[in-house]
């Protein structure tokens, strides 16, 4: 019996190694670090407008990149290459870095930028492109498991153009990105998006403006500014919301007209499986914020009425300004007919 025991024991061990083989292995941090380690020279046709000017020295060149495609196949980033040009929302992930339709062997990131975040048992890895043709990021994320730094998520932020996005690790499995929404001639608007991870999946837990700022587009300028803190699961932001106005001539804006600023504290609190918000300690929700960039007069004046009937006691110009306002926000139902009533009172609001 012995001996047949001690004859099963070498197949087993065999089985066993073959099965190991099969088992895909993880990518860990130092694999990917030695991705981003070498470029290989990539071949640019004439155009000398798709990166750096100072580079370009005759019609057709060679610049440094790494084809970045071969590593989100092995990190199972994006969707199989068949059939990806017929689905393009099901696909963001290979439309970074301006990858476009191009299958992951065509996938070329041009000098490449990496930067990298540690905190607790996570790390992240920033990978960027520092051709201004290209201003998207991507945060890939590793959790300390079994002596290694293996690979479980990451986090993409598209079209970036005004600057680095501000990305941060947070305790307890937290990370948060400040990046730009929107820009333009007169406005502007950065999102703070709250990720919660454990180490196998990612998850988005909260977006909401944390700066904005909208002049000479309408009726009602203004600028938020925010801040938040992090500790011990509680997310504590605070506002600052300054209201303006145009002076207008012949419907031509002549002078500015600032006419207040409130400020607002938004508290959430994590409960195990969501970021919950917090009544008692706040005073605005992150959808009323969102409403301020991006609703009508009639809403950002019901938020705010106290404030705004003040006006109707101004002098001159911004009584005029009140008055038209207040038309508009009729028009859009956001008031009734008559006499102004009382705003409604914090616990009413709750």
């Amino acid at each position: 019996m012995r001996n047949q025991f001690l004859k099963f024991v070498p197949s087993v061990l065999i089985l066993a190694a073959l099965a190991l083989l099969f088992i895909p292995k993880a990518v860990s941090f130092l694999d990917v670090e030695k991705f981003f380690s070498s470029t290989d020279a990539h071949y640019q046709p004439a155009d000398r407008d798709l990166f750096h000017k100072s580079l370009v020295h005759r019609e057709d060149y060679y610049y440094p990149g790494v084809s970045i495609g071969k590593l989100w196949k092995k990190l199972d980033i994006g969707a199989a290459v068949a059939g990806r040009e017929h689905h393009h929302f099901a696909l963001r992930d290979e439309y970074l870095f301006g990858c476009g339709f191009a299958n992951y062997s065509a996938c070329i990131l041009p000098y490449p930028v990496v930067k990298e975040y540690e905190l607790g048992e996570y790390r992240a890895l920033q990978v960027s492109s520092s051709s201004l043709r290209f201003p998207d990021y991507q945060y890939l994320l590793f959790k300390y498991e079994q002596k290694t730094w293996a690979y479980f998520g990451h986090i993409d932020v598209f079209d970036n153009k005004k600057g680095e996005p501000v990305f941060k690790l947070l305790d307890n499995g937290f990370a948060s990105v400040v990046s730009l929404a929107g820009a333009g001639e007169g406005y502007s608007t950065r999102f703070m998006q709250v990720y919660h991870f454990d180490g196998k999946a990612v998850n988005l837990v909260l977006a909401v403006p944390i700066e904005a700022s909208r002049k000479r587009l309408g009726l009602l300028d203004f600028d938020v500014t925010g801040a938040y803190d992090y500790a011990n699961g509680v997310l504590t932001g605070t506002y600052k919301v300054t209201f303006g106005a145009q002076e207008l001539i012949n419907g031509l804006p002549v002078r500015s007209l600032p006419l207040f600023a409130v400020s607002r504290r938004l508290t959430l609190f994590w409960n195990g499986a969501a970021l919950v918000y917090d009544a008692d300690r706040s005073d605005i929700t992150p959808a009323d914020l969102t409403w301020i960039v991006t609703g009508s007069y009639a809403r950002v004046y019901k938020m705010f009425r106290s404030d705004f009937d003040k006006l109707q006691k101004a002098a001159g110009v911004k009584k005029e300004w009140f008055k038209e306002f207040l038309s508009v926000v009729k028009e859009e139902g956001g008031v009734a007919e008559g006499a102004l009533s009382a705003p409604p009172s914090r616990s009413q609001r709750h």
